[in-house]
């Protein structure tokens, strides 16, 4: 077993709108993105047959203009025969409805992530809004992040086009026979409800979109959807679930670059997260609120974008110490809740 992990390509990576081929007929894409992780990456497959398009990008006017370049320079005359999601975020399913206007290309993705994304681009109501509103108000992250959050709103909405009204469900059984290989599906959750990954056991290729990233942790984090969920218990599922796969594995990321060492790295993703839960235990010797276990979990200053992604990670590890009885919630005369060790 591998005690490394080591990049495909070094530091190269492809310029923002080009493609590089990093085994036969897999073109490795990458787009830039606006937030402080400032890009996503997205696959091109080639058939016989045409294309297969694995991840979108966000909806904005840079992903957008790469892909025109890309449909009229790479793609031409060939037919796109299938759109993949891995899951709803907005990097990787914002431009799947443009996208299937530019090509007709059937949209693939399992059943759960599709009603989310199509649910978050939907719901244009103040219950929408109100929730976030009372979630984060729980939080203590200060008095005025409920206004903030109403300025936000639903922010999904602004960085999708719409999402398509009618999909094909990836299910256990659904194979892609796609330039001589058979792609089978991987399913996880933790980052998302249903993620894809996409396994080519025959050539040892893993599409692992964003639940096999190589240098920095998914975003394990419980949202105001689903506001007492466990996701790193889920994470964990998955990453049990691929322990032990060959070292050979060349796992495509949604970020960063290709890489081998995919048991190093599940190693390594579930030391961190220990570490982080004895960190969220220390922090909780004298009830705290979830606010103030963040600031010891996260030390930077954070921006309010930032802040809620800290904070529902956070939140990730306090769920999972209550759901194995060291760590208690209540809700205090305040409306917050505070967190403390059990007895």
């Amino acid at each position: 077993m591998t005690q490394e992990l080591t990049y495909l390509l070094g530091d190269t990576r492809p310029e923002d709108g080009a493609l590089l081929e990093v085994a036969p007929g897999v073109h490795w894409l990458r787009l830039p993105l606006p937030f402080s992780l400032n890009h996503v990456n997205l696959y091109l497959l080639e058939d016989d047959a045409g294309w297969v398009i694995v991840d979108c990008g966000l909806n904005s006017e840079a992903c957008r203009a790469a892909w025109t370049k890309i449909l009229k320079d790479v793609i031409g005359d060939d037919p796109v025969q299938a759109i993949i999601g891995t899951h709803f975020h907005p990097d990787h399913v914002g431009l799947a409805g443009w996208l299937q206007e530019q090509t007709g290309a059937p949209l693939w993705m399992s059943r759960t992530e599709w009603l989310n994304a199509r649910a978050y681009y939907l719901d244009t109501s103040e219950d929408f809004v109100d929730q976030m509103v009372d979630f984060y108000g729980r939080l203590s992250l200060g008095e005025g992040i409920g206004g903030e959050i109403r300025k936000i709103g639903n922010e999904y909405r602004k960085l999708v086009s719409p999402i398509p009204p009618s999909f094909n469900r990836i299910g256990p059984d659904t194979k892609f026979k796609i330039g001589g290989r058979t792609w089978r599906p991987y399913f996880g959750a933790g980052h998302s409800p249903d993620h894809v990954c996409l396994f080519s056991e025959a050539d040892n290729l893993m599409l692992g979109g964003d639940l096999l990233l190589p240098r920095i942790t998914p975003i394990i984090a419980v949202w105001w959807t689903e506001p007492d969920g466990n996701p790193l218990q889920d994470f964990f599922t998955f990453l049990d679930s691929m322990k032990g796969g060959k070292d050979e594995i060349l796992v495509l990321p949604g970020h960063d670059g290709p890489y081998r060492g995919i048991n190093f790295r599940i190693d390594a993703l579930r030391s961190h997260h220990d570490e982080r839960l004895e960190e969220t235990i220390a922090a909780c010797d004298r009830p705290s609120s979830a606010a103030e276990v963040m600031k010891i979990l996260f030390t930077r200053e954070l921006d309010l974008h930032q802040t809620r992604f800290a904070v529902g990670e956070t939140l990730a590890h306090l769920h999972m110490l209550i759901e194995d009885g060291q760590i208690t919630r209540e809700l205090a005369e305040n409306g917050t809740y505070r967190y403390g060790r059990a007895a």
